[in-house]
């Protein structure tokens, strides 16, 4: 679970998330902070050893000070090139453990949602959060603290060395700091309502680009692809106002930090160089100043760049807090009850009630399924048969009544356990980008080389078995594989994982008669034993069944089971 819910405040939420991988890094974290702190210092003492080259080597005419100094000059030089390579680089390391190690708790839990939360959310959007918001709350978890700590550091350190010059110029300089203060909450709701309009368009062009590619297809045939081009041009517009907006906010920020920089370093000049020119203050104490000046600036403009980057985070992390309030509709319970072994597969519906709204979907459905049963499921279409299916395999827990699998109710199951013993074979099942073998391994990660060709072979791709096919690749979205070798490969899938019910999902929809029959007939061998559910419109295309049942008014009613040699019972 994201810890990101609580009364806590957003900015005490974002540290809090990312303190434990932080705490996974203590050493390294350490690390960063003693060579950050070590790269200020060795920044800071250019101004003061400037200060003694021009007051005590050029002016008091030392060549021996003034070749020490440069001597000096040149060590801090390429120290402070080696200090800085090695903490970027540490800090680069500690950066990416954080972010991914964030992304990861999302992505855990966005693995845990049901079903219905995928069919109403857009993916850009998922995608939009995944990447960039998790990022942003990374940054200034991470970097903030950083930042502030060298800030500090490097202000304090700056604020001695000024005040060893000229306590009354330090004065002038640090005057400003109130100023510059209440700018940064002038500029406030402007950073974060740019910040808002920023990830919403961005979330709303990777929409756009996600359900473009699924649907590319379909785009050519329709001959829609202007229109697609003028909706780019469409959020394309919009992004850039937004982008344009978050611009100004930024440059009206940050210039108004850099205003008042500058009006700090010209009072140093102003009154600084009329006590040089009265003889009150030397040359080189002058020269220091304004160099400590420009440097003292950096730590405040830091301090305003963390500012400002939380203002952004904070619309990052209230778009994840609204991700982490999705809760799961089901979970693996504390003390799941193991199933006996061998699990036989025997399925029991118990008045099951469900719906999606105020209309119930399965309303009272009753039956008995006992283990080795193949049983045809028919009904119309929207009648409720994948809403079964999902309760079957635990997405959803009914509203009222009971299933049970062998006798136990699902929800004492491991959801693992659960979905091992009872496996779907869908008519588009989802194959990932990648070889044969990547795709029958997605389920079977230690299934060994005999094993993928035997589970390939009993699934009708002896000749894809024997020739190499195992390294075959699949392509984009398995196009470069036939529907019905999507089929077979999404059935060897199935024996690899062994279960002990195998549900049909109108997998030989669509198909030839004789090659949905050929499928259905290696199911039938493999899987003789084994309850069998076959979802499907036309009862000629799955051979003899034990059973008939149709869902009908979401309760489901048992039909006599005739010969099989033409459609017996055809519901569209």
């Amino acid at each position: 679970m994201i810890p990101l819910n609580g009364s806590r405040s957003l900015p005490h939420q974002a540290l809090a998330w990312a303190l434990p991988l932080v705490r996974e890094r203590a050493r390294m974290v350490a690390g960063v902070v003693v060579l950050s702190c070590i790269g200020s210092a060795a920044a800071l003492l250019p101004p003061y050893l400037t200060q003694r080259l021009v007051d005590d080597g050029i002016v008091g005419g030392k060549v021996g000070l003034v070749l020490w100094l440069c001597a000096a000059f040149l060590v801090l030089m390429v120290g402070g090139v080696l200090v800085e390579t090695l903490s970027r680089l540490t800090y680069l390391k500690l950066s990416a453990h954080v972010l991914f190690g964030l992304r990861e708790q999302v992505w855990r839990h966005l693995q845990t949602l049901a079903p219905t939360y995928y069919a109403r959310t857009r993916g850009g959007e998922i995608l939009s959060r995944l990447d960039g918001d998790v990022a942003e709350v990374q940054r200034f978890a991470l970097d903030a603290p950083m930042a502030l700590l060298n800030g500090a550091f490097s202000l304090t350190v700056a604020l001695v060395l000024m005040l060893s010059l000229s306590p009354l110029l330090t004065a002038l300089v640090f005057a400003l700091v109130p100023l510059q203060v209440a700018a940064l909450m002038f500029t406030r709701p402007w950073l974060e309502k740019s910040a808002q309009a920023m990830r919403k368009e961005s979330a709303a062009m990777s929409s756009f680009f996600v359900e473009s590619l699924r649907a590319m297809k379909f785009i050519q045939a329709s001959n829609a692809a202007r229109r697609q081009e003028a909706g780019l041009r469409a959020h394309h517009g919009d992004y850039f106002a937004a982008l344009r907006r978050s611009q100004l906010a930024s440059l009206g920020a940050g210039g108004l930090q850099r205003l008042l920089s500058g009006i700090g370093v010209l009072l140093v000049f102003a009154v600084g160089g009329s006590m040089a020119a009265a003889g009150e203050l030397s040359v080189g104490v002058v020269v220091a100043f304004i160099a400590y000046t420009t440097r003292a600036a950096g730590p405040l403009q830091t301090l305003a760049g963390v500012f400002m980057g939380w203002q952004r985070a904070k619309v990052s992390l209230q778009r994840i807090r609204e991700l982490a309030a999705e809760q799961p509709t089901v979970q693996s319970p504390a003390n799941a009850v193991p199933l006996a072994q061998p699990v036989r597969g025997e399925l029991r519906l118990d008045a099951v009630r469900f719906g999606y709204g105020a209309e119930a979907v399965l309303d009272g459905a009753t039956l008995d399924i006992p283990a080795g049963t193949k049983l045809a499921l028919v009904g119309a279409s929207g009648a409720g048969k994948s809403t079964l299916i999902d309760l079957l395999q635990r997405h959803y827990d009914p509203q009222a009544g009971r299933l049970l699998l062998d006798g136990v109710r699902l929800d004492l199951l491991d959801l693992a356990e659960l979905r091992r013993q009872v496996v779907v074979v869908d008519q588009e099942p989802v194959l990932t980008p990648g070889s044969v073998r990547d795709n029958l391994r997605f389920v079977a990660p230690g299934a060994d080389e005999p094993a993928l060709l035997r589970a390939l072979d009993l699934a009708g791709l002896a000749k894809l078995a024997h020739a190499g096919g195992l390294d075959r690749p699949v392509g984009a979205s398995a196009a470069a594989l036939s529907r019905g070798e999507r089929l077979r490969i999404a059935l060897a899938r199935a024996i690899l994982q062994d279960p002990a019910v195998l549900i049909l999902d109108e997998t030989t929809s669509g198909l030839d008669l004789p090659v949905a029959q050929a499928i259905i007939g290696a199911v039938d061998h493999v899987f003789a034993d084994r309850t069998r559910i076959v979802i499907t419109h036309n009862l000629a295309s799955v051979g003899a069944v034990d059973r008939v049942v149709e869902l009908r008014d979401g309760r489901l009613v048992e039909h006599v089971p005739t010969r099989p040699a033409a459609p017996l019972l055809r519901i569209v």
